[in-house]
């Protein structure tokens, strides 16, 4: 990304953050994985029970590592409730300020929506995405694919390289067509304004994690 691609997406940040605060959710930007580092240890003190969904931005960036070494880590996902902070990355984050997840199980939505007191979304730029309609195309074509891959599923997008329905339509959000036991698109939840107000951190990062 140029310099000018930068200076354009500074407004698509800014708007974004903006609507994630006006939606109840705290949100903050850092520029990198070094800053990025620095405030997760600022809102999660060593000690702290934490527990997180699977996640390839976390671990990217360091974040599960220091979770590991530095707190007491809960690797049981159905212990998840029992932990003062829950971490996890986000499949897409819209402009309008709404966190779009798509699980297999549900043990991730499942913690983010109604488990720890502390929830801490971690995004790339990459996840940025224009409206809902985007962050359905974007799991369909960018983020299952390769998810699926790396845990080994045999679904129609391993081969395929995108969903079976890989765009969006009105009457069928999901993946129209997979019919799969391994698939991972088998929960979707959008979070949009928040009843419980600054529950949910979102942290964007300047940088490109994750699928």
């Amino acid at each position: 990304m140029d310099a000018n691609q930068k200076k354009a997406m500074n407004g698509i940040i800014k708007e974004t953050l903006e609507n994630l605060e006006e939606n109840g959710f705290n949100a903050a930007f850092v520029n990198d994985k070094a800053e990025l580092i620095n405030l997760i240890k600022s809102l999660v003190p060593e000690g702290a029970v934490t527990a997180t969904g699977g996640s390839e931005t976390l671990a990217e960036t360091g974040i599960t590592a220091y979770l590991k070494e530095k707190t007491e880590y809960i690797a049981e996902r159905r212990d998840a409730y029992k932990a003062e902070y829950y971490l996890a990355s986000a499949n897409a984050v819209t402009m309008h300020g709404e966190i779009y997840e798509v699980d297999g199980r549900g043990n991730r939505v499942s913690a983010m929506l109604f488990g720890p007191d502390h929830v801490i979304v971690v995004a790339g730029i990459n996840k940025i995405v224009l409206d809902l309609r985007a962050a359905v195309e974007r799991v369909k074509t960018k983020a299952a694919p390769p998810n699926c891959l790396r845990l080994e599923k045999d679904t129609p997008c391993t081969k395929l390289g995108h969903c079976v329905s890989p765009y969006f339509d009105e009457r069928h959000l999901s993946a129209l067509g997979c019919t799969a036991d391994g698939r991972v698109c088998a929960n979707s939840v959008i979070f949009a304004r928040q009843t419980v107000k600054g529950r949910i951190t979102v942290i964007i990062v300047g940088e490109e994690y994750g699928y």
